[in-house]
């Protein structure tokens, strides 16, 4: 199947047999493999992509139909759901994953189904509620998170989503773990994009438990982080968050411009769910409420 693919890719580009291959394989074993009859090892595929200037996430998006694959279709559906609270879609992607068991697929149950039971608590009570979540269901992301030795994005972004489901002590637990893997995927778009938004459900997390000292910190990394102009929403986030720090903490009348400032923004970009999430933080009464029901 790829060799059909860098076929396709190969004529569509114009390049011919020898500018692609090279002396990564014969000329006789590339016209099999691009025939659909020969196999080739991923280090091999990686240096033919990269004579068809082209990086394996694209590829493998192409030789998918141009469909994501299953993990990040299921990322891309997950975060777009919840950043919504659309929780009927929520139903729908929960009742498609229970027709499939494995450890991995257990993991995405538990999450999904954790999410929606925060979203319905919110929408019949006007608080995220912790205990809304199945203890079953938490067990079962805890234990993947410990057993897991060697944490990849996947694990990281995991963690991120479930912040608000675990208690205090795994969640210093696995932000220590995190925290060290950093710099390995700084220079890496999707891992920057996937640490920013871990940076802003741990700085909300922070906010709601009154642990400012810890915020401040929390926000001074993720405004480091979030410098491209790619990451305008994080920014525009940890802007947010400076505000709400004024108001705790100082000077409320600047923090209030702030805060009201990002969340007109948010919304003027369609992220209205995000940012009535995002106003939570400023309720006093949403807090004590949110503290009640810890």
């Amino acid at each position: 199947m790829y060799g059909e693919t860098i076929r396709q890719i190969r004529l569509k580009k114009g390049f011919t047999q020898k500018e692609v291959y090279g002396t990564i394989i014969s000329k006789s074993y590339a016209i099999e493999f691009e025939k659909g009859k020969h196999q080739i090892a991923a280090n091999l595929l990686l240096q033919i992509l990269e004579n068809l200037s082209m990086d394996i996430d694209e590829f493998l998006y192409i030789a998918n139909g141009y469909r994501l694959d299953e993990q990040n279709s299921y990322n891309h559906r997950y975060t777009q759901y919840s950043n919504k609270h659309d929780i009927n879609q929520l139903q729908i992607l929960l009742q498609e994953l229970q027709q499939t068991s494995s450890r991995l697929n257990n993991v995405r149950i538990a999450e999904v189904r954790s999410r929606i039971r925060m979203l319905q608590c919110l929408a019949e009570h006007g608080v995220y509620r912790k205990r809304a979540v199945l203890e079953c269901d938490r067990q079962t992301i805890i234990s993947y998170l410990v057993d897991v030795e060697s944490w990849t994005l996947q694990e990281i972004q995991l963690f991120g989503n479930t912040i608000d489901l675990l208690d205090n002590d795994h969640n210093f637990l696995f932000f220590k773990k995190v925290s060290k893997m950093l710099e390995y995927y700084i220079d890496m778009e999707k891992g920057r994009e996937i640490y920013c938004a871990l940076l802003i459900n741990l700085i909300e997390y922070t906010l709601k438990h009154q642990q400012y000292d810890a915020t401040e910190v929390l926000v001074v990394q993720l405004k480091l982080l979030a410098t491209d102009y790619k990451e305008f929403f994080h920014q525009a986030v940890c802007k947010f968050f400076q505000g709400v720090l004024l108001i705790r903490t100082g000077d409320q009348k600047a923090g209030e411009t702030i805060t009201q400032k990002m969340l007109a923004i948010m919304r003027e970009l369609d992220q209205g769910a995000l940012a009535d999430d995002f106003a939570l933080l400023l309720d006093d009464d949403y807090l004590r409420a949110f503290a009640s029901s810890e």
